[in-house]
């Protein structure tokens, strides 16, 4: 930035290692300098909404989404920031259909396969749950997340052995995966 202040993807960087941190405040302060380089990137809009979230903005959040949905119809991330809203709301079918819609639009994303996995299981459709959760190994066999998410699953409902294998291999992918030591 020193060298040229006008570097969007630079303040864009900046805002998402801020929002990594969960320093939301600083990465609006970051996506308002990008904003002005990159104002029509979906990634720059989208960071904006989750950063809303992160601070607590419900409305401001939602009214990003949909605003990036409305110029946007396909944008997956916009779509799992609302499912995101939706649950906090307690709204789960309404988040189900926006992580449904995502996998629509991109049949192996891991995130909204894994999401509708555990969405599944916590109301009770274990056959959905299932399936998701196999189509995620599928796609996703080399990631310690998903085996993760696959032995969670089989533990809620009583499949300790399962569960322990699934856990065993995301250890195996990720050595320091804390949650599934644990």
């Amino acid at each position: 930035l020193k060298l040229n202040p006008s570097y969007g993807e630079v303040w864009y960087s900046l805002a998402k290692c801020s929002y990594a941190t969960s320093q939301y405040e600083l990465a609006l302060t970051y996506l308002s300098s990008a904003e002005k380089y990159l104002s029509k990137n979906r990634d720059v809009l989208n960071l904006r909404g989750f950063a809303l979230l992160g601070m607590g903005n419900i409305d401001e959040a939602r009214s990003q989404f949909l605003q990036i949905l409305k110029e946007y119809p396909n944008d997956i991330q916009a779509r799992f920031g609302l499912g995101e809203l939706d649950l906090i709301d307690g709204k789960y079918t309404g988040a189900e259909t926006y992580y449904a819609d995502a996998l629509k639009r991109e049949g192996d994303n891991r995130k909204a396969l894994l999401a509708l996995a555990l969405l599944s299981d916590k109301l009770g459709n274990i056959e959905t749950a299932h399936g998701y959760i196999k189509q995620a190994l599928k796609y996703h066999s080399g990631s310690a997340e998903v085996h993760y998410f696959a032995g969670y699953i089989e533990a809620s409902e009583g499949n300790l052995e399962k569960a322990e294998g699934y856990l065993r291999t995301a250890i195996i992918l990720n050595g320091s995966y804390d949650n599934a030591y644990s």
